[in-house]
């Protein structure tokens, strides 16, 4: 049905013609308080319980414990080309590894190609550092339990280890 025209000077009315004679409640929502408490404290429960059912949450992580019949090796450098090398053959030969690199020198390639061949948790973790924060190295020997370390990370160009031989 068609509402009649009205001027620009008319009031607008506060109600459709169409609805005339049809009595509403107030439309306008009263808040529910305790609702949205409760639906927020089920939404914090079921986060906390899927957080702790995911890897690394308050839990012990493989890499930081040790178990029988598997050694944990530390490769520092372990983006370079032979620290990636030693890596490779460490995995093919069931080693659990933790690479260790600042990507200063390394490629982060030849980690991501590492972890698609060896996807299966607990086999190899990459922790981006730099072995010259003494206590970012401290917090990494205190997560994880090694039982070896090969040492790949250094500044080996001649230029720059005459030039700063304390780097």
């Amino acid at each position: 049905m068609p509402t009649t025209p009205r001027s620009r000077s008319q009031a607008r009315t506060t109600r459709s013609w169409i609805l005339s004679g049809m009595d509403f409640g107030d439309t306008r929502r009263k808040p529910n308080f305790a609702g949205k408490i409760a639906v927020a404290a089920a939404l914090t429960v079921m986060c906390i319980l899927v957080l702790k059912q995911s890897p690394g949450f308050g839990g012990t992580s493989v890499f930081s414990r040790h178990e029988t019949g598997v050694t944990h090796v530390l490769v520092t450098g372990g983006a370079g080309y032979i620290g990636s090398h030693a890596t490779l053959r460490l995995l093919t030969d069931n080693y659990r590894v933790t690479i260790v690199d600042n990507l200063s020198r390394g490629n982060m390639g030849a980690v991501r190609a590492l972890q698609r061949l060896f996807p299966e948790p607990g086999r190899l973790q990459f922790i981006y550092t730099d072995l010259g924060d003494p206590k970012a190295v401290n917090k990494m020997f205190s997560e994880n339990a090694f039982d070896a370390v090969m040492h790949f990370a250094a500044v080996a160009y001649v230029g720059e280890s005459t030039q700063e031989p304390l780097r």
